[in-house]
């Protein structure tokens, strides 16, 4: 390749996160900015690091740690497999929870996952939209506060510990 692409590369690569009008801003135009990300995607300089609504990708360097929010790592938990569930559907019931929640080796029934939810409320992370009517009809809840991809859970002072703020949530109620 030429002299401009190995410029270019030395301006960018040290960025967490470009797209191509930060490497055209650098002195080259919009198409020679996009012919150079292909190349160094090709080569495995950098990744895809994220993808816009509108399809616009975002690139970061492969020698860099990924940008944003990692997975989190250790064993599946039946409090981080509902925690998960609640992130995805915002809205939702205990059989719902349940039903997303059953991955991993890991079983949720929905009595574990209506406990789960009546700490969640006690804590304030969900709201409960509609009681529920036994017999007929769940309770149906709504994610309030989501702090992060590890799941708050129960501790044994009777309240919720969320370990993404490290904030403690006394349960209202008797709710543990």
């Amino acid at each position: 390749m030429s002299e401009l692409f190995e410029k270019m590369w030395d301006e960018v690569k040290d960025l967490p996160e470009f797209d191509w009008k930060a490497v055209s801003d650098r002195g080259c135009s919009a198409e020679t900015a996009a012919r150079y990300i292909r190349h160094w995607l090709k080569d495995g300089r950098v990744r895809v690091s994220r993808l816009a609504r509108n399809n616009k990708r975002w690139y970061s360097p492969s020698h860099l740690p990924p940008v944003g929010p990692q997975p989190v790592s250790g064993e599946a938990t039946p409090e981080g497999n509902m925690w998960r569930a609640m992130r995805h559907l915002r809205q939702f019931n205990p059989t719902d929870v349940a039903a997303h929640a059953n991955a991993g080796g890991i079983e949720v029934t929905v009595e574990k996952a209506r406990a789960y939810c009546r700490q969640l409320t006690a804590s304030g992370h969900i709201k409960a939209l509609s009681k529920a009517i036994p017999g007929t009809r769940e309770a149906h809840y709504k994610l309030l506060e989501d702090s992060g991809p590890r799941a708050p859970r129960p501790v044994r002072m009777a309240g919720i510990l969320d370990p993404n703020t490290g904030a403690f949530a006394p349960s209202k109620g008797g709710a543990a």
